[in-house]
């Protein structure tokens, strides 16, 4: 995922490297962008399919890898670090099974304002910010891998972008996930997690937009061909969110007070189906009694994904009035 704030975008970052770098690289390419306009990559965890393009980022383009001091170290231990240059693997040969595919390019944009939409707290800004090209090398050694260790729980201005660290339950050193904030909307993103927690759920009921991984359909992975021994990886407390799961988590932070965004994301592709994940949040919601006027919901595709442009929401004030 992409994220775009400031004055003409000038601060971007990705979320996860989950497709080749030569993917990664056409795609922001289609929108207008070089690998040198980015400050960094915000990892949430070390498996193979969030950091497949991390390897050819860092050490061909010195862009930044930013996430917890033990995600860094797994990451550098892990067989994609293990050639130079070259990726291990293609994308759809992971070594392994994985329950999902690569997570789709979406892009997110935050208009330059100093105005906060309805129902956002203000929150004081930070100083530290990543050098104009985003590269940090460690002193001594400058071979070494470009690296911002971020602990869970802290926060941090990157350029334009407040990052907020928190915990997520899965099966990786240290999982996180982010709650981003610029120009007075917030974005928080939540993939790959067995389980929602406390922490996830106070990051998540600030969200304008969340992204909210929706895995499996429970039943659907039970009767599915997935060895025994996966099906309880997923369905474990460190696996991944049904979509059960994570409608649960949406009526737990459901505001009445605001219009929010919601994308599903993360789906897999065996037990899993964009219908079949929409449907199912739908009618939990409808079950619930919440007002779905107030809420956006869309799937992300596993293509280049969705924009969602906070420019256009505050040209469109409409679009954040709750209807009657």
């Amino acid at each position: 995922m992409l994220v775009e704030a400031g004055p003409r975008g000038r601060t971007k970052l990705l979320v996860d490297a989950g497709l080749s770098s030569r993917i990664l690289i056409d795609r922001l390419r289609q929108t207008g962008i070089h690998l040198k306009q980015l400050q960094g990559v915000l990892v949430t965890h070390e498996h193979i399919d969030h950091i497949i393009g991390l390897p050819v980022l860092m050490k061909r383009y010195g862009i930044a890898a930013i996430t917890t001091p033990a995600t860094l170290d797994a990451i550098q231990q892990s067989f994609a670090f293990t050639s130079c240059l070259v990726e291990p693997v293609e994308v759809g040969t992971l070594v392994g099974v994985t329950e999902t595919g690569p997570l789709s390019a979406n892009r997110v944009l935050f208009e330059h304002k100093e105005t906060f939409a309805p129902g956002v707290r203000q929150t004081a800004p930070l100083s530290e910010k990543l050098p104009e090209n985003g590269v940090i090398l460690p002193e001594g050694d400058r071979s070494q891998l470009p690296m911002m260790p971020m602990e869970i729980g802290s926060r941090r201005m990157i350029g334009d972008i407040e990052v907020v660290s928190f915990p997520v339950s899965h099966d990786a050193v240290a999982p996180a996930g982010y709650l981003l904030i610029a120009g007075g909307c917030r974005i928080c993103v939540v993939i790959d997690s067995g389980e929602v927690t406390p922490a996830m759920l106070e990051a998540m009921q600030h969200a304008d937009l969340l992204i909210l991984e929706s895995n499996h359909d429970r039943e659907r992975l039970i009767r599915g061909p997935y060895p025994y021994a996966l099906k309880q990886r997923i369905l474990s407390a460190t696996g991944h969110l049904s979509n059960d799961q994570a409608a649960d988590a949406v009526l737990k932070t459901w505001r009445t007070d605001s219009v929010r965004w919601l994308w599903l994301s993360h789906l897999s592709r065996t037990n899993n189906t964009p219908k079949l994940a929409l449907k199912s949040m739908i009618k939990r919601l409808e079950d619930a009694g919440a007002n779905l006027a107030q809420l956006h919901i869309s799937v992300s595709p596993p293509g280049m994904g969705g924009v969602w442009d906070s420019t256009h929401l505050w040209q469109n004030p409409a679009l954040w009035e709750i209807p009657g």
